[in-house]
C-alpha cells in the first residue's frame, strides 16, 4: 500500500500548527540574513556596475575663492551637509583640487549637468565673494590614480575641521602642490554619495547601548563570538538531520543572553574621549567618499604622492585614525579601471573600498583657506562680483546697454534709461581695461538706433573701426574729421559768426566766440606760465579786435599780435572805445621787447600750429564746412585725433576746437524750444586731454540743452585741475570704474560703491570688468559687470 508523500509546504513548515509558526518565524530570520549578507551587497554592487557603463553628462564647477575669506568651520560642515541633502540614493559628486605650475591651484566641483545650477547656488549663499567658470569635465586620462581611505573601521573620526584652526590641512595640501615642475599636474579628488544612516544610527544605538541595536549587538556577540552557541546548535542539526531543529537550539541558547548583562570595564580618559567623537560623528550627515589623488610626472609620481600623503598628517588622531594609501594589487591591470572610476567620477565598485566621512571631517580636507589666502600659486579672486540690482533686473527696455553683469550664474543685461543717459556718464579705467570697448557698444546702439551723436577719439582706432558699423541708411549722416586726411580737409573755423546777426544779437554771439576760444587757449597755456589773468586780458581784447574783422580765424589773433603792421591797419575801423584804448594805452605805449613779453605767452601757443599742416588745413579755413547745429540735429560725427600722426598738442587742439564748437551749438539751443531739441550724445575718450572748465560746468545745464555726454579717462590724476575731476563727479549720474593704476583713483571713487566693496578691489579687476554706480533717477546699489564685445 502506497503511502502518500507529504508536501513540500508541509516539508518546510511542519504539521503541525506549532511547527508552521516557529518555522515561518525562523524563514523570516534567514530571509533577512540572506538580504543582508548576500543580496543586498549583490544589488548595490550591480548598482555599481551599471554606473561604471552608463554614460552621465557631467558639468564642471570651478569655484575662485575671495582673498580673503572669514567664513567659519561651521558653515563649511553646513555647507557640505547641503550638498549631502541634495544627493539622490545613487547620485555622486565630486570635490576637486587640481595643481600644476602653468594653471596654479584651483578648486571645482563636478556633478550632473542638471544639479550644477543649484550647487551654484548653495556656494553662493555660503560665500557670495566666490567667483564661478563652467568648465568641461574632461580630463587627461595620462594618469596614475592612487586610492587613499581611512585605516580603521569609519566609526572613528580624523580631526574635525573646526581643530584645526592652528594647522590647516588645505595649507599643507596646497604646499604639496606648490613645487610641481612645468610637466607636472596632481588631482585630489573626493567623489561623495549619501551613506546610509541606518547603519550609522544603528552603530550608534550600540554605544550607548539602547533599542534593537542592543538586541542585536547580543545576538552578534553570542552567537558569532562564542562556540558553546552554534557547536551544540551544529552537531544537533547534524545529527538530527533537522536545520529547524539546528536553529531552535541556537534561539533557546541565544535567549538568556538578552537578559544578561556583560561586566563593562572601565574606560580610560582617553577611551571616553574616542567614544564622545565617535558618538558626535555618528550625529553627523555622513557621507561614503572616495578618495584619490592622480598624478602626472615622468619622473616624480612616488615623491608626489608620498608628499601627499604626508601633507594629511594634520587629520590624524592618534592610534585611532588615519588616511592611508591604499595597496594597489594587480596594479598594472587595474590602472585602467582606476583611471575610468577617476575620469567618469564614480564610486568604488565595492563599498568596502571606500570610506565613510562626516561632514567636519569632509569639511576638514576640502574647504577654502581662512583669512588671508598665502599659498603660492593658489587661484584666488582679488574684486568681488555684485548682483544686479532689482530695478535693473526688473527693468522693461533700457535706451542703451553697456555691460553684462554676471553674478553666480545668473546673468543680467546693465543698462541706462534714457533719464539716466540725460545725467551723463563718467568712465575711468587704465590701459587695456575695456573702457573704451564699454563706449564702442554703446556707440554703436545709438547708431543703429538712429541718434545723433559726436565721437573723439585720440588714438583714431575707435574712431577708424566705427566705419564699419555706419548702417546704408545713415551713410547720409556721417561726418569724418580725419584732419590727417590733407586732401580732403575739413574746416572747422573757431572765430566764425554766423551770417545775418545784428545788434544784440551779434554782440551775445561775440561774447559766446570769445569765451570758447579762451577757454581753447586756457587749456593749452602750460601751468608754469607766469601772469595768466594777463595773458587772458590781452586775449580777450585780441579776439573781440578780431571778430570785427572780416573772416577771422584762430590764426588772425596771431597776426594781430606779431604784426605791427596788420594790428594798425585793424585798428582803424575800431568803433568799440574800450578796445581803441586797449590798443592805444596797452600796447600803444609799450615798448617793442615789453610788447613781445606780454603778447609772447598767446603767439607762442597759436604760432607753432602755423608749422602743423593739418592744424593751418583746418583752423585756417574762413568759412567752417561742418554745421555743429546741423550736427545737434541728428547727424554723426567721427573725430579721429591721432596723437600718433597728428601730434599730441595738434590732437589736443583739434579736440577741445570741437568740443568748444559742440558747447556754442548747444548754447544756441536756447533759442529753440524745448519740444524740438534733440537729444545729443557726445562720447570724448581720453576727456583729460580736452577737458575745459568752462565745459564741465556746462554739465549741470546740459540736460536743458540735450546735450549728454559719456567721458572717459584713464586716471582722474591726469586732469590738470583736479577741480575739474570734483565737478564731473558732482553732475554725472553713472560712473563706470575698470581697473586703474593709480591708488589715488581708488581713494576717490571707493566712496561712491561702499560698502560693497572694499579697498583693493577696483585696482584689482580684471580687463574688461567694472563696477557702475547709476543714480541718474533713483539711486540704485552698484553692480558689477563686464563689457560686450562688439
Amino acid at each position: 500500500m502506497d503511502t502518500q508523500q507529504p508536501s513540500l509546504l508541509v516539508k518546510i513548515f511542519g504539521d503541525t500548527p506549532f511547527e508552521a509558526a516557529v518555522n515561518s518565524v525562523l524563514i523570516v530570520i534567514i530571509l533577512i540574513v540572506l538580504w543582508r549578507i548576500v543580496i543586498k551587497p549583490i544589488v548595490a554592487i550591480t548598482i555599481n556596475v551599471y554606473a561604471l557603463i552608463k554614460v552621465n553628462k557631467l558639468a564642471a564647477l570651478e569655484i575662485i575663492p575671495p582673498k580673503r575669506s572669514e567664513v567659519s568651520p561651521s558653515s563649511t560642515q553646513d555647507l557640505i551637509s547641503i550638498l549631502q541633502q541634495q544627493l539622490g540614493k545613487y547620485d555622486v559628486i565630486s570635490l576637486e583640487i587640481t595643481g600644476s605650475k602653468k594653471a596654479g591651484i584651483r578648486y571645482r566641483i563636478i556633478a550632473d549637468e542638471q544639479e550644477i545650477d543649484s550647487i551654484q547656488k548653495h556656494l553662493a549663499s555660503y560665500l557670495p565673494e566666490l567667483k564661478f567658470k563652467r568648465l568641461s569635465a574632461e580630463v587627461s586620462k595620462d594618469l596614475s590614480v592612487f586610492s587613499i581611505r581611512q585605516s580603521r573601521h569609519f566609526a572613528y573620526p580624523l580631526k574635525p575641521h573646526e581643530d584645526l584652526s592652528t594647522t590647516d590641512p588645505i595649507a599643507f595640501i596646497a604646499g604639496s602642490m606648490t613645487q610641481l615642475k612645468e610637466d607636472e599636474n596632481v588631482t585630489l579628488q573626493f567623489v561623495v554619495r549619501r551613506y546610509s544612516s541606518r547603519k550609522a544610527m544603528r552603530i550608534y544605538n550600540l554605544l550607548l547601548g539602547r533599542g534593537k541595536a542592543k538586541i542585536d549587538g547580543k545576538l552578534r556577540y553570542y552567537v558569532m563570538a562564542y562556540a558553546w552557541v552554534w557547536i551544540p546548535s551544529l552537531i544537533i542539526g547534524l545529527f538530527t538531520h533537522s536545520w529547524q531543529v539546528g536553529v531552535a537550539v541556537a534561539l533557546v541558547l541565544w535567549v538568556p543572553s538578552l537578559f544578561a548583562e556583560k561586566e563593562e570595564k572601565e574606560l580610560t580618559q582617553l577611551e571616553e574621549r574616542i567614544y564622545g567623537e565617535i558618538a558626535a560623528k555618528l550625529e553627523q550627515p555622513l557621507l561614503q567618499t572616495d578618495i584619490r589623488f592622480a598624478v602626472y610626472s615622468p619622473k616624480r609620481t612616488d615623491k608626489l604622492v608620498g608628499d601627499f600623503i604626508s601633507s594629511l598628517e594634520p587629520l590624524n588622531t592618534t592610534g585611532f585614525q588615519y588616511l592611508t594609501l591604499r595597496k594597489a594589487h594587480f596594479s598594472e591591470w587595474l590602472q585602467g579601471y582606476r583611471n575610468h572610476i577617476f575620469t567618469r567620477r564614480l564610486s568604488s565598485i565595492f563599498s568596502f573600498n571606500s570610506s565613510v566621512m562626516s561632514a567636519s571631517e569632509l569639511a576638514a580636507l576640502f574647504h577654502f583657506p581662512h583669512g588671508v589666502i598665502k599659498t603660492e600659486g593658489m587661484v584666488r579672486s582679488h574684486s568681488r562680483t555684485l548682483p544686479a540690482p532689482i530695478s535693473m533686473r526688473s527693468a522693461d527696455e533700457f535706451d542703451v546697454v553697456i555691460g553684462t553683469n554676471k553674478h553666480h550664474g545668473v546673468e543680467t543685461p546693465i543698462g541706462l534709461t534714457g533719464a539716466e543717459r540725460e545725467r551723463h556718464m563718467f568712465v575711468v579705467g587704465g590701459t587695456g581695461s575695456g573702457k573704451t570697448t564699454m563706449l564702442k557698444y554703446q556707440i554703436i546702439q545709438d547708431i543703429r538706433n538712429g541718434k545723433g551723436l559726436a565721437i573723439v577719439d585720440p588714438h583714431g582706432d575707435l574712431a577708424e573701426e566705427l566705419l564699419e558699423y555706419i548702417p546704408e541708411n545713415r551713410q547720409k549722416d556721417l561726418i569724418y574729421l580725419n584732419p590727417d586726411d590733407l586732401d580732403h580737409p575739413i574746416g572747422v573755423n573757431l572765430l566764425e559768426l554766423p551770417d545775418g546777426l545784428e545788434g544784440n544779437d551779434l554782440l551775445r554771439e561775440k561774447d559766446r566766440v570769445t569765451e570758447s576760444v579762451i577757454s581753447v587757449m586756457r587749456k593749452i597755456f602750460s601751468e608754469d606760465d607766469s601772469g595768466g589773468h594777463r595773458i587772458e586780458y590781452i586775449l580777450r581784447n585780441t579776439i573781440q579786435t578780431a571778430l570785427t574783422l572780416e573772416k577771422p580765424t584762430l590764426f588772425t589773433i596771431f597776426r594781430l599780435l606779431n604784426d605791427g603792421k596788420y594790428a594798425k591797419t585793424a585798428i582803424k575801423n575800431l568803433e568799440d572805445e574800450d578796445l581803441k584804448a586797449f590798443w592805444k594805452n596797452e600796447l600803444g605805449k609799450a615798448g617793442s621787447m615789453q610788447k613781445v613779453k606780454m603778447a609772447a605767452g598767446i603767439t607762442a601757443k597759436i604760432g607753432r600750429f602755423l608749422f602743423s599742416a593739418s592744424a593751418r588745413a583746418m583752423l585756417e579755413q574762413e568759412k567752417s564746412t561742418i554745421s555743429f547745429d546741423e550736427i545737434l540735429d541728428g547727424k554723426i560725427l567721427i573725430c579721429n585725433f591721432s596723437k600718433g600722426r597728428l601730434g599730441e598738442d595738434t590732437s589736443m587742439l583739434f579736440g577741445i576746437t570741437i568740443l568748444a564748437k559742440l558747447q556754442l551749438a548747444a548754447l544756441k539751443r536756447s533759442e529753440k524750444k524745448q519740444a524740438d531739441r534733440k537729444s545729443f550724445y557726445l562720447y570724448v575718450d581720453e576727456f583729460q586731454n580736452f577737458a575745459t572748465l568752462s565745459f564741465t560746468q556746462m554739465l549741470s545745464e546740459a540736460r536743458k540743452y540735450k546735450v549728454f555726454l559719456t567721458m572717459a579717462e584713464q586716471s582722474t590724476q591726469q586732469q590738470d585741475d583736479q577741480k575739474l575731476v570734483n565737478i564731473i563727479l558732482a553732475n554725472v549720474g553713472t560712473v563706470a570704474a575698470f581697473r586703474t593704476g593709480s591708488p589715488k583713483d581708488e581713494e576717490l571713487l571707493l566712496p561712491l560703491f561702499e560698502p560693497y566693496i572694499e579697498r583693493g578691489e577696483i585696482s584689482n579687476l580684471s580687463a574688461y570688468n567694472f563696477y557702475c554706480r547709476i543714480s541718474g533717477v533713483e539711486t540704485q546699489e552698484p553692480v558689477s559687470g563686464e563689457t560686450i564685445i562688439s
